[in-house]
């Protein structure tokens, strides 16, 4: 009988089932049941697998085993081993976050020397909650509550409205090896705490509380619709653009309400905190401020933007 992962998985596939795909395993579960969705499904891929060195020995391990199951398969696997501790002392930088950074520029290089259409990864619905749990408690705005999205680009998630339980589920039904990551089950990182402690607490008093939790963030998928056009017509009214320059009127941009909600969604792209842009309101004309891309000057009742040299 088809598990209902497959089912899902042939319907995200429709649209893409010529492409050439680089999955991303670590040798996980999640990656290890993509992998073997992908394989069933006669599905043209090759695998990337990174050894960031982090776990001694099991890391190795985890390295091995990814090659082992490529060669068994028939599948062309990327490796690459990387001294992730030296490149965060040296950038500054939080293992995870530096890790992230390594993986994903080197996913990037793959992708563009093989020619590959998409980078897949395996993340879950699960992964999705979480990350909505950490970017609500960070502050943030609808772009970072929606967490992570289905695809862009060059990446695509075809398990994002899986369950991990399902992934748990299918890889006992049809016995997909995988690897155990002993770091998930310390609560040493924010995201492993969610995992362990907070969801399974939350779980306790609501069974659906995932499912709910999914509802929640499709409603702010169609928030984030409605806002997009808002803010779109909003530029198209107060934008005046030539080649070289957007002009703004302030009085007219200072009706909108909320001001602060409207001066950070319209003025984020160009790298401008809304905060310093609601200064320059009230400053003398010939104000200065500076994003890494682009400038904003106050003329008389306008702001003048213009992208850097």
């Amino acid at each position: 009988m088809e598990h209902k992962i497959e089912k899902i998985l042939k319907e995200k596939i429709k649209a893409f089932e010529k492409c050439n795909f680089l999955i991303a395993v670590s040798g996980g579960v999640d990656s290890m049941v993509l992998a073997d969705l992908f394989l069933k499904n006669n599905l043209n891929f090759s695998i990337a697998h990174c050894n960031f060195k982090l776990r001694s020995n099991e890391s190795d391990t985890d390295h091995d085993f990814v090659k082992k199951w490529s060669l068994k398969h028939k599948i062309h696997c990327h490796s690459n081993e990387f001294n992730t501790v030296e490149f965060c002392k040296k950038n500054k930088m939080g293992i995870q976050e530096g890790a992230r950074k390594l993986r994903y520029d080197w996913f990037d290089e793959l992708l563009s020397k093989y020619d590959f259409d998409y980078l897949v990864t395996a993340h879950h619905l699960d992964d999705q909650i979480e990350t909505y749990l950490i970017n609500s408690s960070r502050g943030s705005g609808i772009k970072g509550l929606l967490g992570i999205v289905s695809s862009t680009k060059k990446i695509f998630r075809p398990l994002l409205d899986v369950l991990k339980i399902d992934i748990l589920n299918y890889a006992k039904f049809n016995s997909v090896e995988y690897r155990e990551d002993s770091s998930n089950s310390s609560d040493d990182y924010q995201r492993n705490m969610i995992r362990n402690s907070i969801l399974p607490r939350f779980k306790e008093f609501d069974d659906n509380v995932m499912l709910k939790f999914k509802t929640t963030i499709n409603n702010l998928h169609s928030t984030k619709i409605f806002v997009d056009n808002i803010i779109e017509d909003t530029k198209n009214e107060l934008f005046k653009i030539d080649s070289k320059s957007i002009k703004v009127n302030i009085e007219m941009l200072m009706q909108k309400k909320p001001l602060e909600f409207y001066v950070h969604n319209l003025f984020y792209e160009f790298g401008f905190n809304y905060k310093e842009v609601i200064k320059i309101f009230n400053s003398d004309s010939g104000k200065l401020i500076l994003s890494t891309t682009h400038s904003m000057t106050k003329l008389k009742g306008d702001l003048i933007i213009k992208k850097n040299d």
